[in-house]
Parts: C-alpha cells; structure tokens; sequence
C-alpha cells in the first residue's frame, strides 16, 4: 500500500511538472513562428536546448524552421543559428562528418562578427562530433577552443562551457584521473550558477565511469546526486535517465527490489509526457530485467509490450531489437516455431529499416545542398560587394584626381592671368 501511494505521488508530481515544461514549449514555438527576428533567434535557442535533451527530430524541426526564416527574409543570425542547431542534429543523430562540416562552415562569419557565445557553442559541437568518431586530438583541441572563447564571453553564466567534452576527451586518450578532475571542476563552477541540467550530466558520466571500475558505492551514490539534481530542471529525460542508472545499479548490486521500482518509476515519468521512444525502451528494460532473474513469461510480457509500441509509432529499430530479445526468450523455452516467426520479422524489419535510413539519408541530402546553396550565393554576393565597392573605390580615386588637376589648373591660370595684368 505505502508502494502505491508513493508511486501516485510520483505520477502527480510528474502530470504537474510536465504541463508546465509543455506550456513554456508552446510558448517558445509561438515566438519561434510569429515573433520578431530577435524573439525568434531567442526561442530557437531556448528549444534547441530542451530538444537536446526531450527530442532530437524535434531538434532538426527548429533547425530547419529557423534556418528557413532566415533565408526567406535574408536574416543572416537565424541562418547561421539555423545551421549551429542543425549540425548539432547531425552530431546527435550518426551523421558526424556533415555535423562537423556544417558547425566549422559558420566559423568565418563568428569570428568576423566577434560572437564569442556562440564559437564557443560551435566549438563544443565539434569537439562532440570529434568524440563520436574517436578521434582524441582532435576533441580536446576543439574542447580548449570552447573554453578558450567562452572566457571572453560576457553574456556566459559560469563559464562552463566547453568542459564537459574536455572531460569526454580526457577519457577518450584513457586519461581517467584527468576527466575525473576535470568533471570535479566543472560541478564545482555550476553548483555556484545553479546550472542543475549540467549537473546532472556530469554527476551521470562519473557515475558511469565508477560503474564500470566496478565501484558500485561510489557510483549510486552519484546517480542519486544526477537524479537530484534533475528534478530541478524542467526536463523529463534527464530524470528518467538517472533512474534506468540508478535501477542498473540496483540491479547489479543484487537489489532486485529497488531496480525494479526504480525501473518502474522512469517508465512512469516517460508515459506522463508520452515519450515514445523512451517508454519502448523502458518495457525493453524491464524485459531485460524479468530475462535476467529468469522470469522467462514476464520477460516476454514486457518485450511484446515494447515491439507493439515500437510498432505502432514506426520505430523500427526498436521493433527489431524487442523481437530478437523476444526469439531469445523462445529459445530459452523451447519453442524453436515462436522463435523462427520473431526471427522472420526481425529480417523483414531489417529491409524496412534500410529503406527508411535511405530516405531520410536523400532527405537530409537534401537539406545539406540547399545550405550549400546558400552558402555559395551568399559568398557570391560579399565578392559582388567586394567589386562594387573596389570599382566604386577607383572611380572616386579618379575623380578626386581630376577634381585636383582641375584646381591646380584654375590655380596655374590665375597665375598667369595676374602676371601678364
């Protein structure tokens, strides 16, 4: 009885919490879509950094929203944010290099401009970009770039940007102590600011880094500081995240007991938001976790539960991956026709996934050339300028020129006219 009561508390709080997160959303979307040029630059960096967290797609929406704008009322600042937003997307959703190319392609124009906030978030993108492909130098140099501008950034908070991905470049060339350090620093600095999104974050990755040493103390007890700190946010993720961490812990510690609540209660969080994907993942966690203790018909209870909603909402690789954990179940049991069926549908699910990738590879193709377009006219129109200016420049040279031979002329004349009086 006490379990439920607490677990209704739970949803309560959650319901509330996300109405309000979703009314400042509509709000930034009604600036994003009718506001002034500036209103809109500003909403578009309030959601990229909400989406960041609760919706990549959602992400590449702005983007391209605010991308779009800037080219239909030549507003150069929600192009070149339009591009930051969408080589972040790219980063984040597996096309790395054309994140990075993207991210380094509005540099120029920053520097010339002298936009400190915004190189140092550019900067730090690339440094992502460089992590996912594992290229170690290549991250801590963009990492100390990020740092480096947002020094000199008087509108930063705490001047923490930046750290987190050198912290990832540290453990990137096996420099454990460094990263740890480094993470130390960066929740010293944003505990003054009261940066508590960045505090889970970073709270989360020590967490991660003792659990896989295999110090299973040390690492809930800062899965429980992330999780603390992210109900000071306004995000529902960052939450359910700490969770699925704390129940893994749990779970590894042999406290089936709290992994499962703890399990239980990011499920909850994810359903009170109707976060798709996440809930698709929860009943997978779940599964893994009925599999694990061999519950073998609850397990399967969950991971159907997973497949049908992945089903249902066109997330394929979810699908797939709740059917091959399925087959795996059959198989455990001996049902080899079961097993077989799951298999099939995991193969035919395996086609329909590369005719998706495919199109929203031409998709974003798409995109990607019409930046480039704009790219090229927009380089086009500075050298027509550069011309224009350099023409006009010569013919007020030329003029000036005559203008004083004439003087010296008239000058010369008078001379002349008075010595012969």
């Amino acid at each position: 009885m006490k379990t439920q009561l607490l677990n209704l508390i739970f949803l309560l709080f959650t319901i509330s919490f996300s109405y309000s997160q979703s009314n400042d959303s509509k709000n930034q979307w009604s600036k994003l879509t009718n506001g002034s040029e500036t209103e809109r630059i500003e909403a578009a960096k309030q959601l990229s950094l909400y989406y960041q967290s609760e919706s990549i797609d959602t992400l590449r929406i702005v983007g391209e929203t605010i991308f779009f704008y800037g080219i239909d009322n030549h507003y150069q600042p929600a192009i070149e944010f339009g591009k930051i937003t969408l080589a972040e997307f790219y980063v984040m959703n597996g096309r790395i290099n054309d994140g990075i190319v993207m991210a380094k392609a509005t540099l120029s124009n920053l520097q010339e401009r002298g936009d400190l906030g915004l190189l140092s978030n550019v900067s730090r993108i690339i440094s992502s970009g460089y992590r996912k492909l594992e290229d170690g130098n290549s991250a801590m140099l963009w990492a100390k770039k990020a740092i480096e501008y947002n020094k000199g950034n008087k509108e930063s908070i705490d001047k923490t940007e930046g750290m987190i991905s050198l912290a990832e470049a540290f453990l990137l060339q096996k420099k454990e102590s460094k990263a740890i350090e480094t993470y130390q620093d960066y929740i010293s600095i944003a505990t003054k600011s009261k940066n508590f999104r960045g505090l889970s974050s970073a709270y989360s990755r020590l967490g991660d880094i003792y659990r896989i040493s295999g110090k299973l103390d040390l690492s809930e007890s800062y899965f429980k500081k992330s999780f603390q700190m992210a109900k000071k946010t306004n995000l529902t993720s960052p939450k359910a995240h700490a969770l699925n961490n704390l129940a893994i812990i749990y779970f590894e510690k042999g406290d089936t007991l709290n992994a499962r609540l703890s399990f239980e209660k990011a499920l909850t969080l994810r359903e009170a938001v109707n976060d798709l994907k996440s809930i698709s993942e929860s009943y997978y966690n779940l599964g893994d976790y009925h599999f694990y203790i061999e519950q073998y018909s609850k397990a399967l209870f969950w991971y159907k539960k997973s497949a049908e909603i992945a089903r249902r909402n066109h997330l394929l690789k979810e699908e797939k991956d709740a059917l091959l954990a399925s087959a795996n179940v059959y198989k455990k049991q001996s049902e080899s026709v079961q097993e077989i069926l799951c298999l099939e549908k995991v193969i035919a699910l395996g086609n329909d996934i590369k005719l998706t990738q495919n199109a929203d590879a031409e998709d974003l193709t798409n995109l990607q050339h019409e930046i480039w377009k704009t790219d090229f006219e927009q380089t086009k129109t500075k050298e027509i300028q550069k011309e224009n200016s350099l023409k006009f420049y010569i013919l007020l040279i030329i003029s000036c020129s005559l203008a004083i031979a004439l003087i010296l002329v008239l000058v010369k004349l008078k001379k002349m006219k008075k010595s012969t009086n």
